[in-house]
């Protein structure tokens, strides 16, 4: 009895399953070891500690990938899933760095205009 030649990935969170992929070729995922694993059909049983990272995978007619939580990778029969704690979203620059205003500009500008450091050049050479 030969196996089968394709997988399916299914991602699961707490509230339920968020990709459900059947007939793929190959799946990346990355591990808490360092690196990422590949997988393909007729891997062996695996469970693993995943990371945060992209989940890649693809089929003969698609590719797909999805960033993920830290969790669980399970590989049974062609069959990979990953308990996450969910899919991790692009944060917008506006919440990740503080917005920078004019005024900000205008009172970094005045600070490097008004910057005592000359008199401390001023110093030196004395």
């Amino acid at each position: 009895m030969s196996s089968p030649a394709t997988m399916t990935l299914r991602i699961l969170t707490p509230e339920g399953v968020i990709l459900e992929v059947d007939a793929l070729d190959a799946i990346r995922v990355p591990v808490a070891v360092g690196g990422t694993i590949g997988l393909r059909p007729g891997h062996a049983p695996l469970i693993a500690e995943t990371s945060t990272g992209a989940v890649t995978y693809r089929s003969e007619s698609e590719a797909g990938e999805i960033s993920l939580h830290p969790g669980i990778l399970d590989i049974r029969d062609n069959q990979v899933t990953i308990l996450t704690a969910g899919e991790v979203l692009q944060t917008p620059d506006a919440i990740v760095k503080p917005a920078e205003t004019d005024f900000d500009r205008l009172m970094q500008t005045l600070v490097r205009e008004l910057n005592p450091q000359p008199e401390i050049e001023n110093d030196q050479a004395k």
